[in-house]
């Protein structure tokens, strides 16, 4: 199939930013339900680099990558997908304190 192309489910939690242009999770208490799925899509601008990462949705969310699941390309509909990856990315501090938080609810 020509038209496949890789399929990887994103694990996030929604952002705004700060008046001094840091991003934060929306969620001051972040609980299972803060932390969303979605995927990469065939028209995806930009690179998946690593968590810490920030992308837009469709919806123009701001979305802070905390981790990444295998994706078989068939199950491709059941996860919403995303709309580009930002060259920005959250403080490497804030994304440690993200992953663990995302782990210890796993």
């Amino acid at each position: 199939m020509a038209d496949k192309y890789p399929t990887v489910e994103l694990v996030g939690v929604v952002l705004e930013q700060t008046n001094s242009g840091q991003y934060v999770p929306k969620e001051a208490n972040l609980t299972a339900a803060d932390f969303h799925s979605w995927r990469i899509g065939k028209h995806t601008k930009g690179k998946l680099t690593q968590p810490g990462q920030i992308f837009l949705t469709e919806n123009n969310q701001l979305v802070g990558l905390v981790a990444t699941k295998p994706l078989a390309f068939k199950n491709r509909h059941e996860v919403t997908p995303m709309g580009r990856f930002l060259k920005e990315s959250l403080d490497p501090t804030l994304t440690e304190q993200l992953i663990e938080h995302y782990r210890a609810l796993g």
